[in-house]
């Protein structure tokens, strides 16, 4: 099996409410194979399945789902305590929240090892990656997510025409995410997501004067 590093903590302060949503909760969402993942089997169903990367505290994967019913969800994140975030809207217990997406499922580890060792050839229909850890200091840019090796891994896990979303708030980081995609086989479809640009960490990042790199990138047939 192959294996790679996530840089970072992996956990951070919960509350007892998450701690025990963590234990309670998760073992119902949570997926983990040695061997590829039979997703018909997982979801009961054959439908479009989305991925995002680093789902922070939720609220993007939870919106995409409640308000695409037809299709089937996966979210991977290292953090626990983003995990158990998304759990709260899951179950009911941010009150805010209306009845959880019924088709969500969640992986605790890395993500490149996750999509070279489980996911097959073009068993995807789109990625979402928002707003990865840009690593500025140069001596820390191999840690980034987004390289060669990774967008290769992503080519080969969509689907014909599949596509990948990707949004930053660094500058240096949006040119470096353009050259590796476009390197990659795949094509720039789109600049601006509504979706995207109106989550909570994108409207503070613009408070904050910062300016938002959202791409859209298609798998190219050739």
């Amino acid at each position: 099996m192959i294996q790679s590093k996530t840089f970072g903590r992996k956990s951070g302060r919960m509350s007892g409410s998450e701690k025990e949503i963590l234990s309670n909760v998760l073992p119902a969402v949570a997926i983990k194979s040695d061997t590829f993942f039979d997703f018909h089997g997982i979801f009961g169903r054959s439908a479009p399945l989305f991925l995002e990367i680093g789902f922070g505290n939720g609220e993007f994967l939870y919106n995409l789902a409640l308000h695409n019913p037809e299709a089937d969800f996966v979210g991977i994140e290292v953090y626990m305590s983003g995990v158990a975030k998304l759990l709260r809207r899951l179950t009911g217990y941010e009150k805010s929240h209306p009845p959880h997406p019924q088709y969500i499922r969640l992986v605790n580890d890395d993500a490149n090892t996750v999509l070279k060792n489980n996911f097959r050839d073009e068993s995807l229909d789109g990625i979402y990656i928002l707003f990865p850890d840009p690593w500025p200091k140069k001596r820390h840019h191999k840690r980034r997510l987004i390289s060669s090796e990774s967008v290769g891994v992503m080519h080969r896990c969509l689907k014909k025409r599949g596509f990948v979303v990707v949004a930053t708030d660094h500058d240096d980081y949006a040119e470096v995410i353009k050259e590796t995609f476009a390197s990659g086989s795949f094509r720039l479809t789109d600049t601006d997501l509504p979706e995207v640009r109106n989550t909570k960490y994108a409207q503070k990042a613009q408070l904050q004067g910062k300016s938002i790199h959202i791409f859209r990138f298609e798998k190219s047939l050739s």
